[in-house]
């Protein structure tokens, strides 16, 4: 744990402020949104001014979600008392909006991700966490706040989706039973299973198709590596969200211990890699920039894809003549 504050003090920070804006990071997934979500209803529901400061719509599978608070508008709140980044620790995990962070008259952090280090006048950053929702969760309780059935279910896909649906190595017994207290909360299973994991939408189909016949085994079959082009996107009409499973599907293959998926985006490739049992990745993408976990981190290559893909194979079979 990286920390210069406990979650009370953090509570009393912000039961403290009247005006909140929160930060994800860029293309927040599942334990980002469910995580601001959640603290931004929460807030609301105590009197606060606060907003989720986004970049962009959201959009895919997360469509679904609580968004009520979200917005793009940069001017949502002029000079907030606090401004927080929530499951980042990093200025270029949100750099279009790095600038209003530097606003807040007092800036917060909190965070599952280790690998950045300490962010902001007071950060709590827990890496034992399996998600971010689990600390916002324990946040919440800290500050006597009602968990109450849109709050737990915006709370509940940042542990699923973060999890892997409870199957990856960061679940505990612990999440299991923050799980079960949302179960009491009165949140819609079912809802949140068939949006989450049961709407996968015929571009969706065939944008994996596509995908998975670029893949490679390399490393004697132990890492799988592909990746997706702004070609490629454009002739099915779809976006990176439509993307975002192929990770999981390339670490699920028997024999594949690592997966690295690569995305082409304004002139750059994100790459982002899994671990399913005892490799690690973050390693790597520490090397080039990024962060993340041992079994889930990420990067971004200024280059083109075929020198990206040259470089993350060349890491991955090197990672392994190393162990």
């Amino acid at each position: 744990m990286i920390s210069n504050s406990s979650l009370r003090e953090m509570g009393n920070l912000l039961r403290s402020a009247e005006s909140i804006v929160i930060f994800p990071h860029e293309s927040p997934d599942g334990d980002a949104l469910g995580s601001c979500a959640a603290l931004c209803r929460a807030l609301r529901n105590e009197g606060k001014d606060a907003w989720v400061l986004l970049d962009e719509e959201i959009r895919g599978y997360l469509e679904f979600m609580d968004t009520e608070y979200c917005t793009t508008d940069i001017d949502c709140v002029s000079m907030p008392d606090i401004c927080i980044c929530v499951d980042c620790s990093e200025e270029n995990r949100f750099s279009g909006r790095a600038e209003k962070f530097r606003e807040g008259k007092t800036k917060l952090c909190i965070d599952h991700h280790v690998t950045a280090g300490s962010f902001g006048d007071f950060y709590y950053i827990d890496g034992g966490e399996a998600a971010t929702a689990q600390i916002i969760y324990k946040l919440l309780r800290e500050m006597d706040i009602e968990i109450e059935k849109t709050i737990a279910e915006s709370l509940y896909v940042g542990i699923s989706t973060d999890t892997g649906s409870f199957r990856h190595s960061n679940t505990t017994a612990e999440t299991h039973m923050i799980a079960s207290q949302l179960f009491g909360c009165g949140i819609d299973h079912q809802k949140l299973v068939i949006n989450l994991y049961n709407s996968v939408s015929y571009k969706q189909t065939r944008m994996e198709s596509a995908i998975l016949e670029k893949m490679e085994l390399i490393a004697d079959g132990k890492a799988a590596v592909s990746y997706v082009t702004s070609a490629m996107l454009e002739a099915e009409s779809a976006e990176l969200g439509d993307c975002e499973a192929v990770i999981d599907r390339l670490r699920d293959i028997k024999g594949v211990e690592i997966a690295a998926f690569l995305k082409e985006k304004n002139g750059a490739v994100k790459v982002s890699m899994r671990a399913k049992s005892y490799g690690r990745v973050d390693s790597i993408a520490v090397k080039y920039g990024g962060g993340g976990h041992v079994k889930a981190a990420g990067c971004t290559l200024d280059m083109p894809m075929d020198e990206a893909l040259a470089l993350i194979k060349s890491e991955l079979e090197d990672y392994w003549n190393d162990i």
